[in-house]
């Protein structure tokens, strides 16, 4: 469904993440964190995509390295990992004066909360759907 409009955002020299970002201008960004060796085209995020578009709320999704058609292995990753290339994608494509609601999916809840407290003057929401940290 949107592999046709996302990107790919250099985490490293060598290593890419595949994104997604839907920027309609609200003064929110929702961004959605997939699970374990999930990726950014399921049923959860395409339903939280249309939620956003129809509410006109800027949207991010994203796949963690070793996942869908971003690179690397996934034996390499970790959450460690993960997190930091999740925090370094958000604070380079999301302005520092919008407000954030994180929605993590199993271990994508694990990652959100891992990055919190680089946006705590931002977030204004966490959902969790069978979350797994």
């Amino acid at each position: 469904m949107n592999y046709k409009r996302s990107k790919y955002f250099k985490t490293t020299k060598n290593s890419k993440i595949k994104y997604f970002h839907n920027k309609l201008n609200s003064q929110i960004t929702v961004v959605f964190f997939h699970g374990f060796m999930s990726d950014m085209i399921g049923a959860k995020p395409a339903a939280i995509q249309k939620f956003c578009k129809k509410e006109k709320l800027d949207f991010l999704k994203f796949e963690y390295s070793g996942h869908g058609k971003s690179t690397g292995k996934f034996i390499n990753g970790n959450i460690s990992n993960w997190s930091k290339d999740a925090k370094k994608l958000i604070k380079s494509k999301v302005k520092k004066n919008k407000h954030l609601i994180f929605i993590g999916s199993s271990m994508g809840s694990w990652i959100a909360l891992n990055i919190i407290p680089a946006f705590k003057n931002q977030i204004k929401g966490f959902i969790g759907i069978a979350s797994a940290p």
